[in-house]
Formats: C-alpha cells, sequence, structure tokens
C-alpha cells in the first residue's frame, strides 16, 4: 500500500473507533439514566432482561472499539515502516487501556443499578 492509502485506511478506521466508543457512551448513560429512574420499580425479570441487553451491547462495543483501534495500530506500524516522520501516535496499550476501562464502566454501571434496587425504604 502506499503511504495515501495507509493514512486514509487509519483514518476510517480511528473514525470508526470513536463511532464506536460513542455508541458504548450512548447506552451507558441510556442503562444509567433507567437505573436512576426506574430501577427501584422493575421487576426482577425486567431487571435480568435489562441488563442481559445492556450488558450485550456493551460487549459488542468493547469488541467493536478494541477491534477497530487495533487494527489501527496495525495499519500505523505500516505507515511508520514507510515513513518514520509520520505523526500517528496511537499505540498497542492504548487499546488494552480503552478496553479495561471500558469494562470498568460497565461494571460499575451494574454496581449503580444494584445499588439503586436494593436501597432500604425509611
Amino acid at each position: 500500500m502506499t503511504e495515501y492509502e495507509l493514512a486514509d485506511i487509519i483514518a476510517t478506521y480511528s473514525s470508526n473507533t470513536g463511532s464506536f466508543f460513542a455508541t458504548y457512551l450512548t447506552v451507558l448513560s441510556g442503562y444509567l439514566i433507567t437505573a436512576f429512574v426506574a430501577g427501584e420499580r422493575l421487576t426482577i425479570r425486567q431487571a435480568i432482561i435489562l441488563n442481559t441487553g445492556y450488558i450485550v451491547a456493551t460487549f459488542v462495543m468493547i469488541v467493536a472499539v478494541y477491534g477497530a483501534g487495533s487494527t489501527q495500530v496495525h495499519y500505523t506500524h505500516k505507515l511508520l515502516a514507510l515513513a518514520a516522520d509520520s505523526p500517528q501516535i496511537n499505540r498497542e496499550w492504548v487499546m488494552s487501556v480503552t478496553a479495561i476501562v471500558m469494562i470498568g464502566g460497565v461494571l460499575a454501571s451494574l454496581y449503580f443499578m444494584w445499588s439503586i434496587r436494593n436501597t432500604k425504604k425509611k
């Protein structure tokens, strides 16, 4: 591939990574709002359905972010091999840290729902 083609594919995967992360934040925000507004009124079945859908959706987004970001890093290395002065900063560890932070967000939001549902009534 030429430098231009590599730069173009890197930009495409970077854009995809950002879109997947934005979708993750949208799903996370919707879940937190739902937990806060209606969490304590949900039946157990409703909570299981909501939590299962949430976990599946966020898992798909985490895999998508990691996959697109890792592919971007792969092509970044190819571009750097052709043009060492190319201003590329994305590295492998960035995608691992991003995935860990996203998983932490899922776990924290599930704890938030649990705490809303298990609040002692006064």
